[in-house]
C-alpha cells in the first residue's frame, strides 16, 4: 500500500509542473524519524488557484478518488497554503510577488 500511494504522489507532483498559480512545492523527510512516508507543502497564488488544482478533473483528483475507494494510507499529510504576508524569501522568491 505505501508503494502504492508513493507512486501516486509522484504522479500528482509531475503533474504539476506547470499548474497555474502554483508558487511551488516541496517534499520533507525527516530521516530517523519520518523515513518512509514525508509531508508534502505547496504554494498557491490564491484560494481558486488551490481549489481549482485539488478537485478539478485531473492526477490530483484522480489519486485522490483512488485512495478514498482502495484505501490506500492510513494517514497523509498535505499542506495547501497561500501566504498572507512574507518577509524573506522562500526558495529565492517571493511567493506573493505575482
Amino acid at each position: 500500500r505505501a508503494i502504492d500511494f508513493g507512486t501516486g504522489v509522484e504522479r500528482v507532483r509531475a503533474s504539476m509542473t506547470s499548474v497555474d498559480g502554483l508558487h511551488s512545492q516541496q517534499t520533507f523527510g525527516f530521516p530517523g524519524l519520518v523515513d518512509v512516508d514525508g509531508m508534502t507543502l505547496t504554494f498557491w497564488r490564491d484560494d481558486a488557484a488551490m481549489r481549482a488544482f485539488a478537485y478539478r478533473p485531473g492526477e490530483h483528483k484522480t489519486q485522490l478518488d483512488r485512495f478514498r475507494e482502495r484505501n490506500t494510507a492510513d494517514r497523509t499529510s498535505f499542506t495547501r497554503l497561500r501566504a498572507l504576508q512574507q518577509y524573506g524569501t522562500w526558495y529565492g522568491t517571493n511567493p506573493l510577488a505575482w
